[in-house]
């Protein structure tokens, strides 16, 4: 009966260690950034859901999960003005649509230094697209997390017409930059 005590005792002790911890959002950075043919522009995103699941060991992450983000298209401010907001607002679709969505789908690699390669479905204005992403994961002291990357995106790629202004005499170019740094903490917490 002994023999098995302290196999038994050294496997609870390892999976204490190493355990997967469900995080929420606890702060955010997140940017829109683009150009037109009279000047670029940048949009901030205020409101912001995260959750996740991660396992860290020693500092570093070894396993994500279940990451979801949702972003209300009305969360989205431009220092443009309400005019540019709404035209963020109509290209997004946000009556039918209210929110921008990312599910992760898979982890292709995590690196020791916390460069994590994964991919999920990007959902923008009703139409869902499986995208790659590359961000970095840092961990604290404090056991919270700081995950930042960027994204670029073409709107026709979901559907969007790239707005335009002043009877089309201004045209938003296709290409956008989606740029965030977040902090999650642990949930409960």
């Amino acid at each position: 009966m002994k023999s098995y005590l302290l196999p038994l005792l050294v496997l609870v002790s390892f999976q204490w260690v190493i355990a997967q911890e469900n995080y929420t959002l606890k702060s955010s950075k997140f940017t829109i950034a683009g150009s037109s043919n009279v000047h670029d522009w940048e949009s901030d995103v205020t409101k912001v859901k995260a959750t996740g699941t991660f396992t860290v060991d020693a500092g570093q992450i070894k396993a994500i999960s279940g990451v979801k983000v949702e972003i209300p298209v009305t969360g989205i401010k431009s220092a443009k003005g309400s005019i540019m907001d709404k035209k963020t607002y109509e290209a997004l679709k946000s009556d039918q649509n209210p929110s921008i969505t990312f599910t992760l789908t898979k982890i292709n690699s995590i690196s020791p230094q916390g460069l994590v390669k994964a991919g999920g479905n990007l959902k923008l204005a009703g139409t869902s697209k499986p995208i790659d992403l590359e961000v970095t994961v840092r961990t604290s002291g404090n056991g919270e997390l700081t995950i930042s990357g960027s994204k670029p995106l073409k709107m026709t790629t979901f559907g969007i017409e790239p707005p335009t202004a002043m009877f089309g005499a201004m045209k938003t170019a296709d290409d956008i930059t989606i740029k965030f740094n977040v902090t999650m903490a642990k949930a409960g917490l």
